[in-house]
């Protein structure tokens, strides 16, 4: 099977509210990480967007607060597009796989993948504003089962319960998260940490989440350049492979679908819209026992220099929530050693998962096409 590697990656600043428009934020992600590959946007074949707005109260408006590839297009004149295609999907790896597939079948050379989120003005984040409910969210919008933490806290309730785990215990995640967002320049969380005080104190969104187990609604971008193993040659950073995909039906083949073995994985970015959500999949993907990746966590394995360092960005905890794009910004960084004085010595591969565990999708990168 032809390898395809990563060879751009571009950033907007991640900001908590903006006057400008989610399309200036795309559209600065997106030439940064054109030029990050050593293109010209002629080059540019091939366009992935994921512009699915996942805010419960989303307007769904092209430039407002999604951006299709129609309208990236247009704003950054690529008038050479031989594929070009927008995802029902809020997940940056689905993107990666895709564009993949594109690049395998020779569909195009160079793709241009971008995910962008806006905080909107007067949107309330997690609450949908209509009276009405239609399809499942019959049955659970009556009652506050929605996207505003319920249905995630439920769960939460049933692991503390189960492993024994506190919310003391939960901060610990929280603390990593913030402590590794003090060396990410565009986390805004970067110059904030918090105490555990603060921490028990924090109001409650859905009991037992608080709002600091929560990620902070953002505005930003980021986009990554995808090619064949052949034209990343030409390319001026270490290119960075995709080893292997799954989704959350298929995610304990991971390492099978790789080819790599769960002791070759170096690190995890592992999405964490509520903080726990790692806990579960240290445990679904096999590196903890069930309920015991909280004491996995204490004991000090997912910190920096851990055996197994976990968002070593901050995660969207401690950069802001943009739905796991910067979970795969941090692995390509990372395995190609252009992280900065967050880089952590000898990353070759690194599994990135987005998604919570009933809807989900998995990547491993490396610095290794085989």
């Amino acid at each position: 099977m032809t390898a395809v590697a990563f060879i751009g990656v571009g950033s907007s600043s991640v900001e908590r509210h903006s006057d400008r428009s989610i399309t200036a934020f795309a559209l600065d992600a997106a030439v940064a990480a054109i030029e990050d590959a050593g293109l010209d946007r002629d080059a540019i074949d091939g366009y992935i967007g994921s512009p699915k707005s996942s805010h419960a109260a989303a307007l769904h408006v092209d430039g407002a607060d999604e951006v299709s590839v129609r309208l990236m297009a247009e704003r950054l004149g690529l008038r050479g597009l031989k594929f070009g295609i927008d995802l029902n999907s809020a997940f940056v790896t689905e993107m990666a796989a895709t564009a993949a597939h594109a690049l395998r079948s020779g569909a195009c050379n160079y793709v241009l993948a971008v995910r962008a989120l806006h905080n909107l003005p007067g949107v309330r984040y997690g609450q949908d504003e209509t009276d009405l409910a239609y399809g499942e969210d019959q049955f659970k919008a009556p009652f506050g089962y929605g996207t505003g933490g319920a249905r995630f806290a439920t769960r939460l309730r049933t692991y503390l319960d189960r492993s024994g785990a506190s919310r003391r215990d939960l901060y610990q995640l929280v603390s990593l998260a913030r402590r590794n967002a003090r060396r990410n320049p565009y986390a805004v969380w970067r110059d904030k940490g918090t105490t555990l005080d603060e921490y028990l104190a924090a109001p409650m969104i859905s009991e037992p989440l608080c709002r600091l187990d929560c990620d902070m609604p953002v505005c930003g971008a980021v986009a990554l350049v995808m090619t064949t193993a052949e034209l990343a040659r030409e390319a001026p950073h270490t290119p960075v492979y995709l080893a292997g995909t799954a989704n959350w039906q298929t995610a304990d083949q991971i390492f099978e679908r790789s080819q790599r073995d769960r002791a070759d994985i170096d690190m995890c970015q592992i999405y964490d819209g509520f903080s726990f959500m790692v806990y579960e999949w240290l445990e679904r993907l096999g590196w903890c026992e069930p309920h015991t990746a909280w004491k996995f966590v204490n004991d000090g394995h997912c910190e920096p220099e851990g055996p197994l360092p976990v968002n070593t960005f901050g995660g969207s905890i401690g950069e802001g929530r943009l739905h796991g794009a910067g979970h795969l910004r941090e692995a390509v960084l990372q395995v190609s050693g252009r992280a900065g004085e967050r880089q952590i010595a000898g990353v070759e591969n690194c599994l990135v998962q987005i998604g919570p565990i009933d809807y989900s999708s998995l990547v491993i990168v490396s610095s290794n096409p085989h």
